[in-house]
C-alpha cells in the first residue's frame, strides 16, 4: 500500500488566469468562433451556483466536531466531504480530508483513486501508480482506475502499458466517446498511422447521447469548429451550467489536438479556456491545469538552456585569458 506520508504533500498550482482580453486573438485559423476579436465563448457563472455543496459541508463539518460517531462512520463523512471539496475546485482540503478518511478505512478503492489522481497531477508518477494498483487490488472491476492509471502511463510516456489500461477501459463502455478519444491521443503517440484509422471504427458505436461524440467526428473532419460550436447551442441550453461543462470538454480536446501539432502556444490558450469555465472535477478541467504546469516547465528550461548556450558562446576563450 502507498506510504501515508506521501499523500500529505500538499503541492497545488493554480497558474493564474488571463482576462478575457487577453486571451482573444491568440488562437488563429477555424478556432476563432470559440476566440474572436470581442467575445470568448464561456459558460454562464453564478455566485451561487455552489450553494447547496458548501451548506453540506458546513453540516458534515458541524457533525465530524460534534457528533459521536464510529470509526467508519467518520471515515465516510471525511470521505464525502473531502467529495465536495474536490467538486469546488479546494484540492487541498480535499486531499487532506481523503488522507483522514484513509487512515480510518485503510481497504477504501474509491479514496485511494482520489489520492492516486493528486499524485499523479503533482507529477509523483510511481506514488500515483502504487495507489492506482492498490486500488486495482482491492476491487479489480474499478472502471474509472484503469483511465487513470493509463493517464499516469501515458504521461510518463510508457504508452504501451497506458493502451492496456485505455483499452479495458474503452471495452468496458464503447458507446463513450470520451473513453474512444483518449485510446486515440495514446495511439497517436506509439502508433500514429493507425490511430485515425482506429478512432473512425470505434465512431461507429458511439452515442450521441454524449457531447463528446460531436468532439469525435471534429477530430475525424466530419464536421468544422463552427458546426461544433452550432451543435453546443442545441446540445444544451447555453444559459445552464452544462453548456459549462461541454466547453470544457470542447476546449480541453481542441487543445490537446494543437498541442498534438506542434502549436504550443494556441494549445496554451484553449487549455486556460477550458479552465476558465471553472469545472473542477471534470477530467478535462484537471489536465488542462497538469498540461499548462508542464508547457510552463518546458518553457522555462528552454529559456534556461538558451541562457546557457548564449553564456557559452560569449565565453573567453582560456587559452586567450592566459595570454593576456
Amino acid at each position: 500500500m502507498i506510504q501515508l506520508k506521501k499523500l500529505f504533500n500538499f503541492v497545488v498550482f493554480l497558474p493564474g488566469l488571463f482576462f478575457a482580453f487577453a486571451l482573444s486573438g491568440c488562437v488563429n485559423g477555424s478556432d476563432d468562433v470559440f476566440v474572436s476579436k470581442n467575445k470568448i465563448i464561456l459558460g454562464e457563472q453564478y455566485p451561487n451556483v455552489h450553494f447547496d455543496q458548501e451548506v453540506m459541508i458546513v453540516r458534515i463539518s458541524q457533525m465530524l466536531i460534534i457528533g459521536q460517531l464510529s470509526k467508519n462512520e467518520r471515515a465516510d463523512l471525511y470521505f464525502e466531504r473531502g467529495v465536495l471539496y474536490d467538486s469546488l475546485g479546494l484540492w487541498g482540503l480535499a486531499r487532506y480530508d481523503f488522507t483522514q478518511a484513509l487512515a480510518l478505512q485503510p481497504r477504501s478503492p474509491a479514496i485511494y483513486n482520489y489520492l492516486g489522481l493528486y499524485l499523479l497531477l503533482d507529477e509523483d508518477y510511481d506514488s500515483a501508480l502504487e495507489a492506482f494498483n492498490a486500488v486495482l487490488e482491492l476491487d479489480p472491476n474499478y472502471d474509472y482506475t484503469y483511465l487513470n492509471r493509463g493517464l499516469d502511463f501515458y504521461y510518463m510516456e510508457r504508452y504501451n502499458l497506458a493502451q492496456q489500461d485505455l483499452l479495458k477501459f474503452y471495452e468496458a463502455k464503447k458507446d463513450d466517446p470520451y473513453r474512444a478519444l483518449w485510446l486515440y491521443i495514446n495511439e497517436l503517440k506509439f502508433k500514429p498511422n493507425e490511430a485515425t484509422q482506429n478512432l473512425a471504427r470505434r465512431a461507429k458505436d458511439l452515442s450521441t447521447e454524449y457531447w463528446g461524440t460531436y468532439i469525435v467526428q471534429y477530430y475525424l473532419n466530419e464536421i468544422s469548429v463552427k458546426d461544433l460550436l452550432d451543435k453546443a447551442k442545441v446540445f444544451v441550453d447555453p444559459q445552464s451550467s452544462q453548456y459549462a461543462e461541454i466547453l470544457t470538454e470542447t476546449y480541453f480536446y481542441l487543445a490537446k489536438q494543437k498541442l498534438n501539432a506542434g502549436h504550443a502556444e494556441e494549445a496554451e490558450t484553449l487549455f486556460k479556456l477550458a479552465m476558465a469555465n471553472q469545472v473542477y472535477n471534470f477530467v478535462e478541467y484537471r489536465f488542462a491545469l497538469f498540461e499548462l504546469a508542464k508547457l510552463k516547465t518546458n518553457s522555462e528550461q528552454t529559456e534556461q538552456a538558451v541562457v546557457q548556450r548564449v553564456k557559452t558562446t560569449q565565453a573567453p576563450n582560456s587559452k586567450e585569458l592566459d595570454a593576456e
